[in-house]
């Protein structure tokens, strides 16, 4: 089962919503079993994951780009939001992850889910020689350090699409408004959250 919202969701925004709450619903329990022996989401999260998760993952679908673009998302840890966005159709996806048994459990989830996409195992400063269209990031590391840490792979019309927590206000305040460009979309799994997008000037 899968909570109401998320459901509901899924349902109001995709035509394939059936099918996307399908490999939701598969995703959720490779995830719940794996979790039992690595730690790829917090314990305390499990009982509330359709909604910490999945939700909150899937809700920045309507500031992706189109799914012909080159997206990667770093430190994807469990595939969040990376396995969402290959779940709702985009092919063109890098997965970022540096821990090798993240990165199986990545690859793992590809082969069962019959989803496409990259996993590069090693640190996003080691990727080079490439340019991205969007890079995601959820609970990765600070907007500076992101932004410091991804200059080789990214263009002036390179999209960040950032799932930020409480701390978004004081780690806006460390961007040199001069270099960057960005907005404050609400999140609709927590009041104290934000969606930033953000660009180079």
């Amino acid at each position: 089962m899968l909570n109401e919202k998320l459901v509901k969701f899924c349902y109001d925004n995709f035509n394939d919503g059936k099918s996307i709450l399908s490999k939701l619903y598969e995703y959720k329990k490779i995830l719940t079993k794996e979790n039992e022996s690595m730690n790829l989401i917090g314990k305390s999260t499990i009982d509330d994951l359709d909604q910490r998760h999945l939700l909150d993952c899937i809700q920045i679908f309507k500031y992706l780009p189109h799914q012909d673009k080159f997206l990667m998302d770093i430190g994807t840890g469990a595939g969040l939001p990376g396995i969402i966005m290959s779940i709702i159709g985009f092919k063109n996806l890098h997965l970022v992850e540096k821990s090798p048994k993240k990165s199986l459990f990545l690859e793992n989830c590809k082969l069962r889910l019959g989803l496409n996409y990259v996993v590069h195992n090693k640190s996003i400063t080691d990727i080079s020689n490439i340019n991205v269209d969007c890079i995601t990031a959820r609970a990765f590391a600070s907007i500076e350090k992101i932004l410091s840490m991804t200059k080789k792979i990214i263009n002036k019309k390179t999209k960040f699409i950032l799932l930020k927590g409480r701390s978004y206000l004081t780690e806006l305040e460390r961007i040199d408004p001069k270099k960057y460009s960005w907005e404050m979309h609400p999140s609709i799994t927590s009041d104290e959250s934000k969606i930033i997008i953000m660009g180079t000037k």
